[in-house]
C-alpha cells in the first residue's frame, strides 16, 4: 500500500508533464523550418561501379507526356494558346496553361523551339499511366521503382542515385526517348500531388538527386540571375501552385502580402549587411598585419564571398530585433532552388514544410529570393505594427 501511494505523485507529475510541456512548444512565438542542401560525400569508387545492372522498365509516352521533345506547335493544336508566357535567363520559355487545381500545367520551351520539361499540377489531365491523385500502392502495382539510373550525356556517362526520401516521395520513372517523370508524393496522403517530365539534360542539371560524377555537370549560373530578377509573374503561379494545393485539402486560400515579402527581404539583407561589415573588419586586420606582404588577390570581394547559410537563429534574431509584431507568423527557408512552384510541391514531401504551408490558421503569405535560397513566411494577420 505505500509503494502505491509513493508512486502517485510521480504518476500526477509525469502526466502534468505529458499534457503541458507539448503546450509550452506549440505556444511559441514563431516557427522556423530551414531546409539546408546536402553536401554529398566524397566516394573513392568510380561512378561506374553505381550503374544499375538490371534492365529498368520504359513506359509508353501517351498523354500530356507524348509532346516531350517535340516542337511547341504541337502542345498548341492541342491546348491553345498559354495564358501566359514568362521568359527566363536559362534558355527557355515557361508557358502557362490553366489557373486551378484542376486543369494547371506548365511548359518548359527550349531555345530550339523543343519542349523539354512540363510540370502538371492539374488533377483532370492525362498523364497515363499515372495520374495526380494517386495512391502510391497504385504506383508500385504500376512499376518497380529503382534506386539507380544511367545516363549517358554529351558523351559521358552519369549515374542518378536515389536516397530513400527520394524513392518513398519523389521516385524516378523512366519513359522512351529518354524521358524522365518525376512523381511528387504528398507526405500525409501518399498520394501524387504533381508530376513533372523531363528530358535528361534537364534532370541532370535540375539538383533534385545526387549525380555521379559531380563535376561532370558545370552549375547553371544563369539560373541564379533569373532567381534575383524575379518578378509579378512569377508570384502568380507560386500564389496559384500553394492555393491549388491548398484547396485539394479543403483549406482556405492564402492572399499575397507585400509586408511579409519585403520582411523576408529585409531579413537577407541584414544578413548581408553584417557579412559584409565582418568582411571589411577582416580585409582591414589583414591589411594591417601584412604590409609588406603584396598579395592582391588574396582579399575577396563582398560580392564574391559565400554567405553563411542562415539558420532558425538568425531569423529568430532579426524578428525580435526589429521588434515585429506578428500573430504567431511560420517561416520556411531553404538554400536549395530549382522553380518556385516545383519546391512548393517538394516541400509538400516533407513533413515539418508541409505542417506550416498547410496551417488552416494562416491567412497571408510572403516571400523573398537571394541566389538559390529562398523564405517564405506565412501568418494569421492581415497587418503587422513595426
Amino acid at each position: 500500500m505505500k509503494t502505491i501511494l509513493r508512486t502517485i505523485p510521480i504518476f500526477l507529475v509525469l502526466l502534468m508533464l505529458t499534457y503541458f510541456v507539448p503546450q509550452i512548444i506549440s505556444d511559441s512565438p514563431s516557427e522556423i523550418v530551414t531546409q539546408k542542401k546536402l553536401t554529398p560525400k566524397l566516394r573513392k569508387e568510380k561512378s561506374t561501379a553505381s550503374t544499375p545492372t538490371i534492365k529498368q522498365e520504359v513506359f509508353s509516352l501517351t498523354g500530356i507526356g507524348q509532346y516531350m521533345g517535340r516542337k511547341s506547335d504541337a502542345i498548341k493544336k492541342i491546348y491553345g494558346e498559354p495564358l501566359r508566357i514568362e521568359t527566363t535567363s536559362i534558355g527557355y520559355e515557361r508557358w502557362i496553361y490553366g489557373d486551378n487545381e484542376k486543369d494547371y500545367f506548365q511548359v518548359g520551351v527550349s531555345e530550339e523551339d523543343t519542349i523539354s520539361s512540363i510540370f502538371v499540377l492539374g488533377t483532370t489531365l492525362n498523364l497515363s499511366p499515372f495520374k495526380v491523385g494517386m495512391d502510391i500502392t497504385e504506383v508500385y502495382q504500376l512499376a518497380t521503382l529503382y534506386p539507380t539510373f544511367s545516363i549517358d550525356y554529351d558523351g559521358e556517362k552519369y549515374t542518378i542515385e536515389l536516397s530513400e526520401n527520394d524513392l518513398n516521395y519523389h521516385p524516378l520513372v523512366i519513359f522512351e526517348n529518354d524521358i524522365y517523370s518525376i512523381l511528387m508524393i504528398d507526405r500525409e496522403t501518399n498520394k501524387i500531388n504533381a508530376i513533372r517530365y523531363v528530358d535528361k539534360q534537364t534532370l541532370l542539371k535540375s539538383d533534385i538527386y545526387e549525380v555521379l560524377p559531380q563535376n561532370g555537370i558545370s552549375e547553371n549560373e544563369d539560373l541564379k540571375i533569373e532567381i534575383e530578377t524575379i518578378n509579378k509573374e512569377k508570384t502568380k503561379e507560386i500564389e496559384i501552385t500553394l492555393n491549388a494545393l491548398r484547396k485539394r485539402y479543403d483549406l482556405p486560400e492564402l492572399s499575397y502580402s507585400v509586408e511579409l515579402s519585403l520582411m523576408a527581404e529585409n531579413i537577407f539583407l541584414s544578413q548581408n549587411e553584417s557579412s559584409s561589415k565582418q568582411l571589411s573588419e577582416e580585409e582591414l586586420t589583414q591589411t594591417e598585419s601584412s604590409e609588406k606582404v603584396d598579395s592582391p588577390n588574396e582579399n575577396k570581394n563582398f560580392e564574391e564571398a559565400n554567405l553563411p547559410v542562415l539558420t532558425n537563429q538568425d531569423i529568430q534574431d532579426y524578428l525580435k530585433m526589429n521588434k515585429m509584431s506578428l500573430a504567431d507568423p511560420r517561416v520556411v527557408y531553404s538554400n536549395q532552388f530549382t522553380d518556385a512552384t516545383w519546391l512548393i510541391t517538394y516541400w509538400f514531401s516533407l513533413e515539418n514544410q508541409r505542417s506550416i504551408l498547410t496551417d488552416p490558421s494562416m491567412k497571408r503569405f510572403g516571400f523573398a529570393f537571394r541566389g538559390e535560397e529562398v523564405m517564405f513566411i506565412l501568418d494569421k494577420e492581415e497587418d503587422y505594427e513595426e
